[in-house]
C-alpha cells in the first residue's frame, strides 16, 4: 500500500475536497481490477480544498483517466472521499453539485446555442427558475459571451467554445473544477483569457450543499509546462499509470524528475515558476 500523500497545505484545516486510497482503474475487465490491464496502479491522494493542483505527465500515463475517476464517472477499486463521503455512494446529480468536469473533447456538432449550451448546467441544482437564469446570466457575463448567447455553438471559434463550456462549469457553482487541458489547440489570446477567468474563479469560494463554504479547488491536467506552472501551487506526476511525485512546485518540478518522466533534458527556463511570463512580455516591450 503506497503512502497517502498530502499535496499542500493550503486549507489543512478543512476537510480534504478529494481523500484519494488505494486507486486503481482498468479498462475492459470487470471487478476486482485486472492487474495485468491496470491505467492506475495503486494511488493514495490527499487533495485539500482551496487547492490549485496541476495533473503532468507523458501521453499514456493516466492522467485524464484519473480526472475521470475522481469525477466518479470511471468505476474502480479503492476510495475515493469527496468532502469526506465516498463519492461511489453518491448519485450522478449529487456529484455535479459538488464538481463540474471540462473535457478537451466537446461536443460541438449539435446546434445548440450559447445559452442553451450554459444552461445544462443547472440540471443538478433544483433552485428554481428565476436563480438559473440569474446564474446563466451571470455566467455569460463573466466569461464574455454575452453577446454570443443566442449564437449556435456551431459557429463559434475554439477559443469561444472552451469559454461557453467555462460559463457552463461556471453556472453549476461547484467548489471544484476538473480540467482536461483547458487551453488545448488555443492561441496564446485565448489561452490568457482561459486562464485569466480560471485564477479568478480559483479565487472565490463555493457554498456546499449542506450549507458549508469551501475555498475553491482547481485541478487540471496540462501538457505545456508553463501553464502548469501559472494555474498550479501543486503538482502530480504521473507515469504509467503510477504517482512518481506529488507536492508543492518547487519540490516536485525538478529536472532530474522531468528527464526520468520524460526521456529528455527539459530547459531550465520552463523550471522557473516565477515571472515567466511576465519575462516574456517585458522582452516584448522593449
Amino acid at each position: 500500500m503506497g503512502e497517502t500523500v498530502n499535496t499542500c497545505h493550503t486549507g489543512a484545516d478543512l476537510q480534504p475536497a478529494f481523500a484519494v486510497r488505494r486507486l486503481s482503474v482498468s479498462y475492459g475487465t470487470l471487478r476486482p481490477v485486472d492487474p495485468q490491464k491496470c491505467v492506475l496502479r495503486d494511488i493514495n491522494l490527499e487533495i485539500p480544498a482551496g487547492s490549485a493542483l496541476g495533473i503532468l505527465g507523458p501521453n499514456g500515463a493516466g492522467k485524464s483517466t484519473f480526472l475521470r475517476a475522481l469525477a466518479g464517472i470511471l468505476p474502480a477499486e479503492g476510495e475515493i472521499l469527496l468532502f469526506g463521503e465516498p463519492i461511489a455512494r453518491k448519485k450522478r446529480r449529487e456529484i455535479a453539485q459538488y464538481l463540474a468536469l471540462m473535457s478537451q473533447f466537446f461536443p460541438a456538432g449539435f446546434s445548440y446555442t450559447v445559452r442553451q449550451t450554459v444552461e445544462m448546467g443547472r440540471y443538478a441544482r433544483g433552485e428554481g427558475r428565476e436563480r438559473d437564469r440569474e446564474a446563466v446570466d451571470e455566467s455569460l457575463e463573466e466569461a464574455g459571451l454575452t453577446d454570443l448567447a443566442n449564437r449556435p455553438i456551431t459557429q463559434l471559434s475554439g477559443g469561444q467554445l472552451q469559454r461557453v463550456f467555462f460559463a457552463r462549469a461556471l453556472a453549476q457553482e461547484t467548489p471544484i473544477l476538473l480540467l482536461d487541458e483547458p487551453t488545448s489547440s488555443l492561441d496564446l489570446k485565448y489561452q490568457a483569457e482561459i486562464t485569466g477567468l480560471l485564477k479568478r474563479w480559483k479565487a472565490r469560494q463555493t457554498t456546499l450543499p449542506d450549507g458549508r463554504t469551501v475555498p475553491n479547488t482547481l485541478i487540471s491536467i496540462c501538457h505545456d509546462l508553463s501553464l502548469a506552472l501559472d494555474l498550479s501551487e501543486d503538482l502530480v506526476i504521473l507515469k504509467d499509470g503510477q504517482m512518481l511525485a506529488a507536492g508543492p512546485v518547487a519540490q516536485v518540478l525538478t529536472r532530474d524528475l522531468l528527464q526520468r518522466v520524460y526521456g529528455m533534458d527539459v530547459p531550465s527556463y520552463l523550471l522557473r515558476r516565477e515571472n515567466f511570463w511576465r519575462s516574456m512580455m517585458d522582452g516584448s516591450k522593449s
